[in-house]
Formats: structure tokens, sequence, C-alpha cells
């Protein structure tokens, strides 16, 4: 396990130790539909329905995910042509009526109960017989399942594409760098094929037919996260060159661009609401992983994700600075709740490879390195998960400490963005990024910590370190933070 393992890490994956006894073709089929990171890169298998009898050979698997590709270059080769830059009058009125109609939150309970079939009968009058034979009752209500989570899919998903194509065409200076034309195209292209198809999911066969639509939407919108970020770079650059200016000819300072930083977060949370969406109704077509439903682990515990990430930051550390601070776990160990492992993961991993770079940093390469500290917090009348990050790495000036959730600030040399966003298309959160890259860390970090119900806070001591708190709502049923 831990050879494999390490191959999956230099390859960038993330997968949690504790999963590896499920590695089998069925799991791993799983997993590369939960994994927020690199679906392209890791399609092992097109095991789309478990239910379908018809089979494919991979190299007919492999012709279909390159066509696929090739739709989507052919599709955004005119991304950035002039003409593309506006809507169409009948388009922009399309998307109108779209972004009039609500939007319907859902929470982590919302989706464990849906994904375990107790909200059917709200979809359904007649629902698979309890006396039958267990393989017919199994198979009918997970028919069922996922027959009802498609038809919310195909109504909900339009709305939530056509709120961030008007605000991608509405966002000041930053609508108008090529790469945020290219994501609204992106999303334009997606809208359109979702509304092209049958509103109501009346069959296993229109259900079969829509899982591979939103499967090639799911993959093909993981290039997403890198594509803004070039974007948010064109912007850092326009505005550093000066060439970038307000209406009354002053020069932009992106320090005081808070309309720019609040569209970015609701950007970043309704994107993530978005692959929650999809990527629960995806893993929940695969075969069945014990204390697994869809997605969302029953037993998430947080002492085996923050050792997964102490692995990978100890990895990436490593490979850049030939040693790493070494890092102590205490508190509730044996703690367990449901929780998506990926959202966690993340979180973890970006503090713990921020903490490891500041302390090799500070304390200087070869030196004697305090260890980085690890608290679990819980009892049995909290309402919070709670998991604090320490270290000794020097601390962030007070100055500074606005700018940590900025979008449009990193202390990345600016030649490591620019490799980073060129070469980096299909990657959305990878071990094979450097320490300092993007800048989206933090605030990303911040928008996963939200979307479930929870936070995101760091306390900094100028000249001495930084504790970063992590708090994880255990009840679930916080609903999702939709942006309007």
């Amino acid at each position: 396990a831990t050879i494999a393992r390490r191959q999956i890490i230099e390859r960038g994956l993330y997968l949690i130790p504790s999963m590896f006894s499920h590695l089998n073709t069925h799991s791993y089929s799983y997993y590369r539909h939960i994994s927020c990171n690199r679906i392209h890169n890791i399609l092992i298998t097109k095991n789309l329905s478990t239910r379908s009898k018809s089979t494919s050979s991979n190299s007919n698997s492999n012709s279909n995910n390159n066509n696929n590709r090739q739709r989507h270059r052919n599709y955004s080769s005119n991304w950035i042509d002039e003409d593309t830059k506006h809507m169409t009058p009948s388009e922009a009125h399309l998307i109108k009526q779209y972004t009039a109609q609500p939007q319907t939150s859902a929470s982590l309970q919302t989706l464990l109960l849906t994904g375990r079939g107790e909200y059917l009968h709200k979809t359904f009058k007649q629902q698979p017989e309890a006396h039958a034979g267990h393989d017919d009752f199994d198979r009918c209500a997970t028919e069922l399942v996922l027959m009802q989570v498609a038809g919310f899919l195909r109504r909900e998903l339009p709305i939530r594409f056509a709120h961030r194509i008007s605000d991608l065409d509405n966002t000041p200076f930053m609508s108008e760098m090529g790469s945020v034309q290219q994501v609204k195209q992106l999303y334009l292209q997606s809208f359109h094929e979702l509304i092209e198809r049958p509103e109501k999911v009346q069959s296993v066969e229109d259900e079969v037919a829509f899982a591979k639509l939103v499967e090639d939407i799911y993959e093909r919108h993981s290039s997403v996260l890198v594509t803004m970020a070039r974007g948010a770079f064109e912007l850092r650059k326009s505005i550093r060159d000066k060439s970038l200016k307000n209406k009354d000819e002053s020069v932009i300072d992106y320090d005081t661009m808070e309309d720019m930083h609040e569209f970015l977060d609701k950007f970043y949370v309704s994107r993530i609401g978005i692959r929650v969406l999809i990527g629960q109704y995806l893993a929940l077509r695969q075969a069945p992983v014990e204390n697994y439903t869809g997605m969302i682990c029953n037993v998430t515990s947080p002492c085996q994700v923050v050792q997964q990430a102490i692995d990978d930051a100890t990895f990436m550390c490593t490979r850049k600075y030939g040693d790493a601070p070494d890092v102590i776990i205490s508190g509730r160990l044996d703690l367990t709740f449901p929780y998506v492992p990926t959202h966690l993961h993340y979180i973890m991993l970006e503090l713990l490879k921020n903490s490891m770079r500041a302390t090799v940093d500070w304390h200087g390469v070869d030196a004697d390195y305090p260890p980085i500290k690890v608290v679990i917090a819980d009892g049995k009348e909290n309402e919070d998960v709670v998991i604090k990050v320490s270290d000794e790495g020097g601390g962030i000036p007070r100055s500074n400490m606005k700018r940590i959730w900025s979008y449009l600030f990193t202390t990345a040399d600016p030649a490591i963005q620019e490799g980073m966003v060129a070469f980096n298309e299909q990657v959305d959160h990878s071990i094979d990024s450097p320490l300092a890259g993007l800048g989206y860390g933090l605030p990303i970090s911040r928008s996963y910590a939200r979307y479930f119900g929870g936070d995101l806070s760091v306390i900094s001591m100028e000249g001495y370190g930084t504790d970063a708190f992590v708090h994880l709502t255990r009840l679930g049923n916080t609903r999702e933070p939709l942006p309007i």
C-alpha cells in the first residue's frame, strides 16, 4: 500500500490511506469521480453504469475520451474571438430567464439521506416493495434514487450555470481577461447541453444518457480553477504594468478591489457546489464502498485525513528543500463524523504546506526545526469539530493579514505563477504544484470549510508563528451558502 500510495502521489493524485484496502477496479473508478483533482489523468475505466449490460473495450473508451476533448477544443477555439465576448440577444434573454429562478441549496445531511433513498417518497408514488427479492429491491431502489437525483440536477444545474455566466459577463476588469472569457464559453456550452436534454428524467435509459452528459461536464470543468487563476494572473499583470485603469484614468490597486474579491468568492463557492452535486451523483452510480454514501464518508477520521495531508506536505517540502519539519497530532484521534474527505484533505494540505514552508524559510535550511502541532478537538456538546494547526514559522505581518484571503495576492514569484497557469491546464488541486503558487490556497480552503457551514480562521504573531483554526459542523444540517 505504501508503494502504491507513493506512485499515486508522484502522479499528483489525492487518496486517503485508509481507502487503499478498497482499491479494486470498481472503487478506483469510484474515487476518480469524488476526487477534486486531475479527473482527466485517472480515467482507468469508463464504468459509467454498473447496471448497464453493454460494455466497451478500453480502446473505445479512450477513443470516446479523445473525441470529447477534441469537441471541447473545437468549441473553445473561438473563446477569445471578439465576436464571442458578448452573448447574442436571444442567448442573453435565455440566461436572464434562468437567473430569475431561485437556486435550491442542499446540505450534507440532505445529500446523505437522498443517497440512501430516504426521500424517494417525495418524488415517486410507487416505490420498490421491501418484501421483493433482496437483489431486485436494491436494484429498483438504486434506479429510483439515481433518477431522482438526475431529475434534480437537470432542473438545478442550468440555473446555477446561468447565474455564473451572468457574473462572468458583468464583472468589471476581470470579464475582459481572455481566460475569463474561456470559462464563460465553457459554462455556456454546458448550459446549452443541459437545457437541450428533456426536462424530466422518466426512465433508466434517460438517466444513463443524462449521466454521460454530466460526466463529460464534470471532466470538462476540471480545468476551471486554473483557467480562472490565469485570468487573475492576467489581471495582476495588467495592474503591475499599469495598463488597466479606472474610468477616471486613475491607477487600479488590487488591494482595494473589494468587488473583485467578492465576485471570486461567489464564483468559487458556486463551483464547489456544482462539483459536489455532480460528484455525489456520479459516485452514487458506482459500486458501493463500505461506509460511503456517494462521495460522503459516514465515518471520516480527521486524524487519518490529517496524517495523509502530513505525508503529502512532507513530500512537497522535501522535494523543494531536502527536508521538512515534523508534525505532531494530538487530541481526539479516535473521532469520526460524516464529511467529504477530499475537502478536508485539501484544507489540511494547504495549511500544512504553508506551515512547513514558513518554518523552513524562517529557521533556514538544515536547521533543527520546531515541530508543527495539529490538535483535533471535539466534545459531545460541541457544535463543531475543530482542528488547529500551529507553527513557529515567523508569523505574518499584521498589514498582510487581510491579503492572505485575497485571490489576487500571492507570495510566489511571478515566473512560478506564469509557469503554473501555462502548463497545469487540467489540474484542479494537485501536489504537483510548488509550495507557493497561484495564491488561491487559503481562500479556496476557506470556501471549502464554509460550504458545509464551517469556517477557517488564521491568527498570527509576527516574529513567532501562526495558528490556523478549521471549524467543521458535526451535524451537517447547514445548507450550502449559495451566492445570488
